[in-house]
């Protein structure tokens, strides 16, 4: 098993993505930053189950969210991104809180979330040449 890292953003707007690589068994990770990282929600993607040699989906997702948390929305993201590039279950545990965010780092939040799966997906592929 080998344990990836990428860190997008600074300050209180960064993000952190940490994968633990079973190396074809699946892929388990914690996407958290801000200025407090915590669980406020996972999701669980797999590869879409096939019926007769059809795809019914290419993707399957499966979500969950600790009561008052939106953490949820950036894990369901990135757990299928990452199931769709590797081919493999995906299990992504989200925490990112900035206390009074405004609307303008919630965004810059998401979208750190967004460029470090981007990342995270990078490192994986080259990890399979």
């Amino acid at each position: 098993m080998r344990d990836l890292m990428v860190k997008v953003g600074d300050g209180d707007l960064a993000v952190t993505l940490r994968v633990a690589d079973t190396e074809g068994q699946g892929l388990s990770a914690f996407l958290y930053g801000g200025t407090l990282p915590h669980v406020g929600g996972s999701a669980l993607a797999s590869p879409g189950a096939c019926v007769r040699g059809v795809a019914l989906s290419s993707c399957d997702l499966w979500v969950q969210t600790v009561p008052g948390h939106k953490d949820s929305e950036v894990a369901k993201s990135c757990a299928r991104k990452l199931c769709l590039a590797s081919g493999q279950p995906v299990c992504v545990c989200a925490g990112v809180h900035v206390e009074n965010a405004t609307v303008e780092q919630v965004r810059a939040l998401t979208s750190n979330c967004e460029a470090a799966t981007d990342k995270m997906v990078a490192l994986l592929m080259a990890g399979e040449r």
